[in-house]
């Protein structure tokens, strides 16, 4: 009768140290993220995930903060998951472990996979920190997918690229033209430059009645890009346009190639600005 009381009470204290260690943490161990969400609920150091469905979360539970539990977030860092309705719980952390910018951070619920997406944007730019997330109902826990960089801007530079090697210049400028933060993926000067070279190029081998409509294009592009369309007509000097920013991105030579070339367009259908380019490809090559 001893031995088996004390093979119970043994046992009785196997299960339990079992237990508090198998066991999911309870609400006490995350008391002070919950303290601490009661306090900052209103600032920028949470994020609420927008969308989120209840009838995923436990009862009691109809929508979920993610709480920022670091001061360095250049690497990123842990998050307090926190459940709030009717009850308040703390569902334990998740890192994000890339670039974090509390002030142009957002979550949401994305339905079509039904995964937390957190994705956070860098200070003037569009380049975007992702991360996915999915809600495991029956472990109560957000469980880390995937994460990935996107950056609207970069891409639309891209598609300008690819279109500009095609001839495209005035759907290569609206693709500019609707950009975020365009300084802070390209200088003015050698962007003009680029639309410059390739407006000429696709005017080169257009027919003759469509020529003049490239030069257009080109002119609505440095509007768009830096709003000075006459840029390239605008040099007093050679010196003056060698310590412009464009000679940086082209020579003289191949600007004044440029202007003769559209000197010749503008001479053709009858119009008399072909001087102004003339006079200006004479400047470039040094004869006044």
């Amino acid at each position: 009768m001893i031995c088996s009381l004390r093979i119970s009470v043994s046992g009785f204290l196997a299960l339990f140290i079992s237990l508090f260690f198998i066991l999911p943490a309870c609400s006490d161990d995350f008391s002070e993220y919950i303290d601490a969400w009661e306090t900052r609920s209103d600032g920028p150091v949470l994020f609420r995930v927008l969308g989120i469905p209840s009838e995923i979360l436990p009862d009691g539970i109809d929508n979920l903060d993610l709480l920022i539990l670091g001061d360095d977030l250049i690497n990123g860092s842990d998050l307090a998951v926190i459940g709030y309705g009717g009850d308040t719980l703390c569902f334990g952390t998740v890192s994000f472990d890339m670039f974090l910018n509390p002030a142009k951070t957002f979550a949401s619920f994305r339905s079509e996979d039904s995964l937390v997406i957190l994705s956070s944007e860098y200070p003037c730019r569009t380049t975007r920190c992702n991360m996915s997330f999915a809600w495991d109902k029956d472990e109560q826990i957000l469980i880390p997918v995937e994460s990935w960089i996107s950056d609207w801007s970069a891409d639309l530079l891209e598609a300008a690229d690819s279109l500009l090697e095609i001839g495209e210049i005035r759907q290569a400028a609206d693709s500019i033209l609707i950009m975020f933060y365009g300084w802070s993926y390209y200088k003015d000067s050698e962007l003009c430059c680029r639309f410059l070279r390739a407006a000429h190029a696709a005017s080169m081998d257009a027919p003759k009645e469509e020529k003049l409509d490239y030069y257009d294009a080109a002119v609505y592009a440095f509007d768009v890009i830096q709003y000075d369309d006459t840029w390239f007509l605008s040099f007093s000097s050679l010196e003056e346009f060698l310590n412009s920013d464009y000679a940086e991105y082209i020579e003289a030579e191949e600007l004044a190639g440029i202007l003769r070339d559209y000197a010749g367009m503008f001479r053709d259908k009858g119009f008399a600005v072909e001087t102004v380019f003339d006079n200006i490809a004479d400047i470039l090559e040094g004869k006044e």
